[in-house]
């Protein structure tokens, strides 16, 4: 028999069982078909519900943190409370409006909840009727779908330190008030406390931190109140707001200083020992030589701690003459004004002197500009124990003087670089605060010492930033029309770590 023959008898058989084999291919993937189709459908649906469910807890986080920011639009807790409600309401609503992504009758519900005496939490939750397809072949059109958010706004303590000084005055000074009063209406009237510091040559604590600062008297009297002319005492001020916040102390709450200045410091607040001895000064107007001369100055002409005059035989014990020493410049001349109070009792058109019975017969007390002549040198600490010397250079009295290695109080570029100084060693010492964890934010306008304000801030710009405190921001104003924008830029920053 033939290879052919034997193949075609073969033929047959082989064709059967391939239709055979191919019925059943069939048969079986009809039969996995009835699980496939609803598989695949299912994983349709599900990927869907899950969509729904990521855009609805987007659309709840939206609506949470909206009702957080918003807590301040009112002046009770109550009208605070609903009108922010709302306002989430509204954020819900824009992220996912009715019949997005098919989904008929979406709803949320917000709640605020006081976690504790500083912190509210907003919960968001929604639900709606979500379309399904492949799935009703299970029973049903529609299936349940939610989301849900939350945001924590904690409370905060923020003092506004405001530049009263000469340089300020005008339309600046007018700005400043309008700006500030728009910012410290973005608080909640009843949990944040508000506080007001404005400073010249002295410190005035105009408006003690209240929660209830929207209601009479408010801050934002307070602030119409200011009226700008004088120095710039910058670390006098900076450490008042310091201090309040200290005696608040609350350290669950954001405690904030919010600091504006349009200049250099140009005074600062110490206790100055009087001149006991004769010795050589830096010329100026008032002394007996002229500027950029030097000249014999005898010992101050002030009385003494046991009401003694210079011309007693035992004249000469002094604790020196607390007061704000203002002045300062880029030049080695020029005067130097007299002692300030380092704490004004009012607002003021200017800074008031020191109280005539304290500066009785000194010669400064007759003539501003001869403080040089009565004071002997500006001390290492001012009042509160800072250093007056650091981020910048100052000039000392030389070998062979009586007060050599102290820093010149002749010298008016030393006023300046001293106060600059103190405001920046009073940033250090704040930071330092692990209590408080007291955030600074700093604002300049115009002609301002930008390193010396964002070292103060704790800016990420800053050249000495510390990335293991808390960091705070500088915003800058080119002028003074700029300030609603730079004050948004930090209330806006705020906000953000309230939530």
């Amino acid at each position: 028999m033939s290879i052919n023959e034997t193949s075609s008898r073969l033929r047959p058989a082989t064709r059967r069982r391939e239709a055979r084999e191919r019925g059943i291919a069939v048969m079986l993937t009809a039969m996995m078909m009835l699980f496939t189709i609803p598989a695949v459908g299912l994983a349709i649906d599900a990927g869907l519900l899950y969509l729904i469910r990521a855009r609805m807890t987007a659309a709840c986080d939206a609506a949470s943190l909206a009702t957080a920011r918003n807590l301040h639009l009112g002046i009770t807790l109550a009208e605070q409370m609903a009108n922010a409600t709302a306002r989430g309401q509204v954020y819900f609503n824009a992220n996912f409006p009715a019949n997005y992504l098919g989904v008929s009758n979406p709803a949320v519900t917000i709640n605020i909840v006081e976690v504790n005496v500083s912190t509210l939490r907003v919960t968001s939750t929604s639900t709606g009727s979500a379309p399904v397809y492949f799935m009703r072949i299970l029973g049903g059109n529609t299936a349940l779908a939610g989301g849900s958010g939350v945001a924590v706004r904690r409370d905060v303590n923020l003092m506004l330190v405001l530049d009263r000084s000469g340089s300020m005055a005008g339309t600046p000074c007018t700005d400043m008030i309008a700006a500030s009063k728009t910012f410290t209406n973005m608080f909640i009237n009843g949990r944040d406390r508000i506080g007001l510091v404005t400073y010249g040559g002295a410190v005035y604590n105009a408006y003690a931190p209240t929660k209830n600062f929207k209601m009479s008297p408010t801050v934002n009297a307070s602030i119409d109140q200011i009226t700008c002319n004088g120095w710039t005492n910058t670390s006098g001020a900076y450490w008042s707001a310091y201090q309040q916040l200290q005696a608040v102390n609350e350290p669950l709450a954001l405690n904030l200083i919010v600091f504006f200045t349009d200049g250099v410091p140009t005074a600062f607040s110490a206790q100055f020992p009087v001149k006991t001895v004769s010795d050589s000064r830096h010329g100026a107007s008032g002394l007996a030589c002229g500027s950029g001369s030097t000249c014999t100055i005898p010992k101050s002409s002030c009385v003494d701690d046991l009401g003694r005059a210079a011309s007693d035989p035992l004249w000469g014990t002094f604790a020196g003459k607390t007061g704000v020493i203002t002045g300062g410049g880029s030049g080695s001349t020029g005067d130097t004004p007299g002692i300030l109070n380092p704490v004004a009792t009012s607002f003021s058109n200017s800074d008031p002197l020191i109280p005539a019975t304290q500066r009785a017969s000194c010669d400064f007390g007759s003539n501003s500009n001869r403080a040089r002549r009565d004071l002997a040198y500006i001390p290492a600490q001012n009042t509160v124990g800072l250093n007056t010397t650091g981020y910048k250079s100052v000039v000392l009295f030389s070998s062979g003087h009586p007060y050599v290695n102290r820093i010149r109080i002749d010298k008016p570029v030393n006023i300046s670089a001293v106060a600059s100084n103190l405001a920046d060693n009073a940033a250090a010492a704040i930071r330092a605060d692990t209590n408080l964890d007291v955030v600074t934010y700093t604002l300049g306008l115009g002609s301002v010492d930008e390193i010396l304000l964002k070292r103060m801030a704790n800016d990420l710009t800053s050249p000495i930033y510390d990335n293991t405190k808390e960091h705070g921001l500088y915003a800058y104003a080119p002028n003074s029309a700029a300030l609603n924008e730079a004050f948004n830029r930090i209330a806006s920053d705020i906000l953000r770590l309230t939530n």
